[in-house]
């Protein structure tokens, strides 16, 4: 009897043991799989990373440029600009490296989808800008010059990220509103992002980035970034959290300009024939009798804009 109690006792023991030691083990392994998950849980998810922010370097992809926020310096051009492998108007469609390519793909998947697509303007320095910039001003006032066309400085064109793309098909709406309803124009609004460029000035929102729509206008961000623009449905002020730019800061200080007869595309060297000669002559218009500026800043943006 006594000898099966003494056994007894050393198995209960032996059971209080086990027990313990289970208990002892489940506890570590709650600690480590709670350290594991607060460890994860550091680790931000797709959805939840911040977003590139704006930047101020002109030669980040990400540069801000808009009537508050000019380039700076504000004759800054870009060392690896080079003419897209697609089909341009003119002879001269340079784009930064990055973004050539990118445009590259972009025109190769418009085309396996039956789209046709042309770069018109890319890259523009200063003066060129300037000169646009001040014809504008000349045939439209300053108003209306304003609603469509940047200042030398305030153009994205001027940081080799942004290109026009036209339908050479389409006189009608050739870098106008209406090139938004054409099959390009809706192509480009869902898809370009995936190429990484966005539509930048978007209908509607004028009071925000400062310029009319521009359907052709395409800047690039980068496939990531210009993705997550798209999904947001935001204008890119909006997306980055800066302040909204209508208006420059500073009032403009025009060159010796004169009133001139010579279209600013005179000098350019066109690619496509006659077809394209007649683009250049449609931009000088008769603006007949003198009318109103809301009237002329309608004509301006129906011209179309070079933001």
């Amino acid at each position: 009897m006594a000898t099966r109690n003494v056994l007894l006792t050393r198995i209960l023991a032996v059971a209080a043991c086990v027990t313990l030691l289970l208990m002892v083990a489940g506890e570590e392994k709650s600690q480590v799989a709670g350290r594991e998950e607060s460890s994860t849980s550091d680790v931000p998810t797709e959805m939840e990373r911040e977003p590139a922010p704006a930047q101020e370097s002109p030669d980040s992809v990400h540069v801000l440029v808009n009537k508050q926020n000019p380039l700076s310096p504000r004759d800054y051009a870009p060392d690896d600009l080079r003419t897209v492998d697609a089909p341009h108007e003119f002879a001269d469609a340079r784009l930064r490296e990055e973004a050539a390519a990118a445009y590259e793909e972009l025109h190769a998947a418009a085309a396996e989808e039956g789209i046709d697509l042309w770069a018109t303007t890319a890259y523009r320095d200063g003066d060129f800008q300037k000169a646009l910039y001040e014809q504008r001003r000349l045939e439209d006032g300053p108003e209306a010059a304003d609603r469509v066309s940047a200042r030398p400085g305030h153009s994205e064109h001027q940081t080799g990220l942004a290109v026009d793309v036209a339908d050479l098909q389409d006189r009608e709406c050739y870098l106008r509103p209406c090139f938004g309803d054409s099959e390009q124009g809706q192509w480009l609004a869902d898809h370009s992002h995936e190429s990484g460029f966005i539509i930048r000035y978007p209908e509607g929102v004028e009071e925000i980035t400062g310029f009319a729509y521009e359907p052709w206008h395409l800047r690039y961000l980068g496939t990531e970034t210009a993705q997550e623009v798209h999904a947001s449905g935001l204008t890119l002020e909006e997306f980055w959290d800066v302040a909204p730019a209508p208006d420059y800061a500073e009032a403009y200080a025009p060159g010796e300009a004169e009133p001139s007869t010579t279209d600013y595309r005179a000098g350019l060297t066109l690619q496509v024939g006659e077809s394209a000669q007649c683009t250049a002559g449609e931009i000088a218009v008769d603006r007949g009798p003198e009318v109103g500026h809301g009237a002329l800043e309608e004509a301006a943006i129906a011209r179309g804009g070079q933001a």
